[in-house]
C-alpha cells in the first residue's frame, strides 16, 4: 500500500485591499454625528432630546462606506460616492436645521470619501478618459 500523497498547501492570502482614506471618512462621517447626538442627549440645553434621531441618521449613512472600504469589493468606488452623494445634501439641511457649525462636522470626512471615490486626485487622463498613473 502507497502511503496518501499530502494535501496541497492553500495559498497565501493576499495583501489585504483596504482603502484607508475611505475607512478614516466612513468612520469620521460616522462618529462625528453620533457624539453629537449623544452629547445632545446627554446634555440638551435649549434644545429637544429629540433633535439627536437625525444625527444618528446621518452618521448611519457612513456605515456602507465603512465596510467597502474594509473589505474587497468590485463596487468599492460606486458605494464612496454613493454615500458622498447622500451625505452632502444632508450637510446643507443640517446648515438649515442645525446651522453652520453642523457642516464643519461633515467638512472631513465628506473630503475624505471624495478622495477615495477617486473624485478628487485621479491623476492624468488620457483621450479616452480613463486614468494614467505615471511610473
Amino acid at each position: 500500500m502507497t502511503p496518501a500523497p499530502a494535501p496541497a498547501a492553500a495559498p497565501p492570502p493576499g495583501p489585504r485591499d483596504i482603502s484607508w482614506t475611505g475607512l478614516i471618512g466612513g468612520l469620521l462621517g460616522f462618529l462625528f454625528p453620533s457624539q453629537s447626538a449623544v452629547y445632545t442627549i446627554v446634555w440638551p440645553g435649549d434644545a429637544s432630546r429629540l433633535s439627536a434621531i437625525p444625527l444618528f441618521l446621518v452618521a448611519l449613512i457612513y456605515v456602507p462606506a465603512v465596510w467597502v472600504s474594509l473589505f474587497r469589493s468590485p463596487r468599492r468606488q460606486r458605494v464612496l460616492r454613493t454615500v458622498l452623494v447622500v451625505s452632502l445634501p444632508l450637510v446643507v439641511l443640517g446648515i438649515v436645521f442645525f446651522g453652520p457649525a453642523f457642516a464643519t462636522l461633515l467638512l472631513v470626512p465628506s473630503t475624505l470619501l471624495a478622495v477615495a471615490a477617486g473624485l478628487v486626485f485621479q491623476g492624468r487622463q488620457d483621450q479616452k478618459g480613463r486614468g494614467k498613473r505615471e511610473k
